[in-house]
């Protein structure tokens, strides 16, 4: 089993917690009773599932696909890249203030998001790093292959979309993809 949590696992946990807090409210038990240790327990896994790759990259995709240029093919978006890093809590106040420069604030937040997207593509499609990059190379370059599913299709689109964020602000797209392939080995390892 991949020791990182998928997006299923963690919606789990999440309606676990649920379903335990609603017990609590309508059963009005409170202190040491059973239902709040169950809810205790399962909020504390929700909590510490919900900043996994999988969440992240299926929270990302979504944004991505509800911007209006983020399915534009064959040239891939920066702003629906932007929209997409923002979906997941990137490019906030704290992480303009952290960084030296909005360049290198995009290139860690880019090779994050793809290093997770790489993690997802894994464990929910079973590819690898350099098949996503092949098929975003096809999507530039006007072949993409029709029998791709949507899914496939939608992280790729992603991943391109992130790319030509970092390309907008003077990265070549190569450092934020070795940065994630490197990401992606190290996380792997663990």
């Amino acid at each position: 089993m991949s020791p990182v949590i998928t997006h299923a696992q963690a919606v789990a946990a999440e309606e676990a917690a649920r379903a335990a807090y609603l017990d609590i409210w309508e059963h009005g038990f409170i202190g040491d009773a059973e239902p709040w240790r169950r809810y205790n327990a399962a909020a504390d896994v929700a909590d510490s599932l919900a900043d996994n790759p999988g969440t992240r990259t299926v929270n990302a995709i979504a944004a991505n696909r509800a911007h209006p240029a983020g399915g534009r093919a064959p040239k891939p978006s920066a702003k629906a890249g932007r929209a997409a890093l923002r979906a997941v809590g990137r490019l906030t106040r704290a992480d303009r203030w952290d960084a030296p420069t909005a360049a290198a604030m995009i290139h860690t937040a880019v090779a994050d998001a793809i290093a997770d997207a790489f993690h997802h593509a894994t464990d929910a499609h079973g590819m690898q790093p350099g098949d996503v990059i092949e098929l975003h190379h096809a999507r530039t370059e006007g072949r993409f292959p029709p029998y791709v599913v949507d899914d496939v299709r939608a992280l790729v689109f992603l991943v391109g979309d992130l790319l030509a964020l970092a390309t907008a602000y003077g990265w070549a797209w190569e450092y934020p993809v070795w940065d994630a392939e490197d990401r992606y080995a190290e996380e792997r390892a663990e």
